[in-house]
């Protein structure tokens, strides 16, 4: 009786195989490129549709600091025609050396070349997002993500001449949604001199920096602050007349919500690493709007 069975289970194991192989091949027919951060992604889609592949390597919640790649990742990876690095996360200058090993002929990108960087707020502390200091949220900034795609621009182009009229014309359209933030701000800025808003961990820096608003964070030196740091930032708060505390969602609440209770202030969830970053930056601005 088992003998019989596997007359039968042999032609269905080769159909198994069959289509997992065909699947690869159809698979495989769309270049692959590599990003370490859902944003990223984002900004490579608008900018040519469907014809990539995009790997991400860092999963949503997961740290910047202590992931590691999965074998998949690494499957895709060596497949890859090219990386397009964020520019100051620690995964990347933790990583890289043995992501170059891993596929020797990809092309390395920094999507983040020619933005002036901005010092971490506690870089003489371990940041577990940041490299050698720096504060690696270029992308939450409207000014700065101009440049990033005209970066990323110029560097598909290099990679896909074929795809050059379609990139030329998303990037146009993707610019001017931007632009239309970036003017957001501008106005803003003009009817607020000054403005400040809080957030537990500093991941505006680029865009408080950039329209002359002032950011407020909860965390201390890259830690949970200590009961005098609360007391003082509560009194900081009150000075201000903060309104809103914003607080990524992979982070404690607990210290957000205590500040908010005692300056009668709501909080707000942001997801800077959110693969919908235009919804994202524009409930943003809305929430800075109301200030």
């Amino acid at each position: 009786m088992k003998f019989r069975h596997l007359k039968f289970f042999f032609p269905i194991l080769g159909m198994i195989i069959l289509f997992a192989c065909q699947s690869g091949k159809q698979h495989s027919t769309k270049p692959t490129v590599t990003v370490s951060i859902a944003p990223q992604k984002f900004f490579i889609e608008q900018l040519t549709d469907t014809l990539l592949e995009v790997n991400v390597m860092i999963p949503a919640g997961a740290s910047h600091a202590t992931y590691s790649p999965t074998p998949s990742q690494l499957v895709k990876l060596s497949n890859s025609k090219a990386y397009f690095l964020m520019g100051h996360l620690s995964f990347e200058n933790t990583w890289k050396d043995k992501l170059r090993e891993a596929n020797k002929e990809m092309i390395w990108y920094n999507m983040s070349e020619g933005i002036a960087p901005i010092q971490a707020e506690h870089d003489h502390h371990h940041d577990e997002e940041c490299s050698h200091g720096t504060d690696p949220h270029t992308w939450t900034s409207p000014k700065e993500a101009l440049m990033i795609i005209s970066t990323l621009k110029s560097a598909l182009i290099e990679l896909f001449p074929e795809y050059k009229n379609t990139i030329e014309t998303n990037y146009s359209s993707f610019a001017s949604e931007i632009s239309k933030m970036d003017e957001r701000l501008v106005e803003l800025q003009k009817n607020n001199p000054g403005l400040t808003f809080m957030i537990f961990h500093p991941a505006y820096s680029y865009l408080a920096q950039a329209y002359n608003f002032n950011q407020m964070t909860i965390e201390f030196e890259g830690k949970t602050p200590t009961p005098a740091r609360m007391k003082q930032t509560i009194e900081e708060a009150l000075d201000k007349n903060i309104s809103t505390i914003y607080i990524q969602q992979e982070f404690d609440k607990t210290n957000a919500e205590t500040i908010a209770k005692a300056i009668n202030a709501q909080t707000v969830q942001v997801n800077p690493l959110s693969e919908n970053w235009l919804d994202e930056m524009n409930r943003f601005i809305t929430h800075l709007e109301k200030h």
